[in-house]
């Protein structure tokens, strides 16, 4: 995370150079696509990444997410270690405007994927959980992805 934040403010000091307003001249960066849609995750740096963003970011009463002692509403990739029905699970899922928005996705820790739900502004869309054993298999509910088999 600390390698991002000083990518991000490098590309903002080459980037701040001579004002040229001539049109031909800018250049529209292409729309990015939530990092969680991503094939591949390093499930082993998770953990890691999960404990760095906890120290950087908060969860307020109203279930905004901030920066850390800030005003600032986070937007990111959100990284979650959590244990669940006794299971330890990864979460991860975008934050846009201190909410979730996009796809939350929750990993056991050998890579398998235990469920999906999208997210938009905050609110889950209907329907659109989704929840695997496993074996891989299509289950109802949260609790039927998480049991031991």
């Amino acid at each position: 995370m600390k390698s991002w934040v000083l990518f991000s403010a490098a590309i903002l000091v080459t980037g701040c150079g001579e004002n040229n307003s001539d049109s031909e001249t800018l250049v529209t960066p292409p729309q990015q696509l939530p990092l969680v849609d991503k094939t591949i995750l390093d499930f082993n740096a998770i953990p890691e990444l999960a404990a760095t963003l906890n120290e950087m970011i908060e969860e307020r009463p109203e279930g905004d997410f901030f920066v850390t002692g800030t005003d600032t509403l986070y937007s990111g990739v959100y990284y979650k270690v959590d244990s669940m029905s006794g299971e330890e699970v990864y979460i991860v899922a975008n934050i846009k405007d201190g909410r979730f928005d996009g796809p939350s996705i929750m990993y056991r820790p050998d890579g398998s994927k235990a469920g999906e739900v999208q997210f938009q502004n905050g609110t889950p869309l209907e329907g659109s959980a989704q929840f695997w054993n496993s074996r891989g298999q299509a289950v109802e509910t949260q609790e039927e992805a998480l049991k031991r088999q």
